[in-house]
């Protein structure tokens, strides 16, 4: 049955599947950076860095890769109805669907073509309205300056870039940046290539495609929050998602998060 009224809610939280995650999610580099909880230690285990940018497509993830909060596919629709989480140090918790990685890209400077990229999984029926691109340290990398293009496919309109002005330096291993979409660009489809500017010491970056699911505001360090349907905006949860956590830390502190979702089938 379709969710019709507020009642139908309530009598499915009763019988919600509730899923426990503890992530110990590695420092930040500063204050308001942000880290992935994708390598991080805990429950469910660290996933994997994915295949390199030149290994070809196949680099699409769901809830069955090592890595992803397990789940079960709902018998008619599974939606997810409240999230409670806590944290070690204060900050906030975004819930993704990652959908499509690659790794091994250098920092030298030039223009590094993502060989063959495949598509979007096939539980993205939207062609990528509203995915985000990120970069994802997959491993450490040293000194670095300049700017990092990211050219990318977006559905219905074609080429687009997205640019970073200035790239972090010497990055930590699970941190992420965010890549900001151009102007007007309405999300992600496919990624051409990375184009950066300058000459990084060592190491190497990973790209992740991702979308946005639900994020909750940890304020208080050991006190935990909880937030319902009404507040989360009731997202839905498609089949095989690959769910993970992107962590904005308030301390230059390694973290430990636990949260809970609900999960309604309805």
């Amino acid at each position: 049955m379709a969710i019709t009224t507020v009642d139908d809610i309530a009598a499915a939280l009763a019988l919600s599947q509730k899923k426990y995650v503890l992530k110990n999610i590695t420092a930040c580099k500063a204050i308001g950076s942000y880290q992935s909880s994708w390598l991080s230690v805990g429950y469910p285990g660290a996933g994997a860095a994915p295949p390199a940018y030149t290994a070809g497509s196949g680099y699409t993830a769901s809830s069955a890769t090592a890595g992803a909060i397990p789940y079960t596919n709902g018998a008619v629709k599974n939606w997810l109805a409240k999230l409670f989480a806590s944290s070690t140090i204060a900050g906030t918790l975004s819930i993704y669907d990652k959908l499509w990685s690659c790794s091994g890209i250098p920092f030298g400077a030039g223009t590094y073509a993502i060989t063959t990229p495949g598509s979007l999984p096939a539980r993205i029926t939207d062609n990528g309205v509203n995915c985000e691109l990120w970069v994802e340290q997959f491993v450490a990398a040293g000194a670095a300056s300049g700017t990092l293009t990211a050219n990318y496919v977006e559905p219905g309109t074609g080429a687009r870039a997205g640019v970073i002005p200035a790239v972090v330096s010497a990055p930590l291993i699970g941190q992420m940046q965010p890549i900001p979409r151009q102007v007007g660009s309405v999300g992600v489809q496919q990624l051409t290539n990375i184009v950066t500017s300058a000459t990084w010491t060592s190491g190497s970056i990973g790209m992740s495609i991702v979308k946005p699911v639900a994020n909750i505001e940890i304020p208080l360090a050991g006190i935990g929050k909880t937030l319902d349907w009404a507040s989360l905006g009731l997202p839905d949860l498609v089949d095989d998602m690959c769910l993970f956590f992107i962590w904005q830390g308030g301390a230059v502190t390694a973290a430990q998060v636990m949260a809970r979702l609900s999960i309604i089938d309805k």
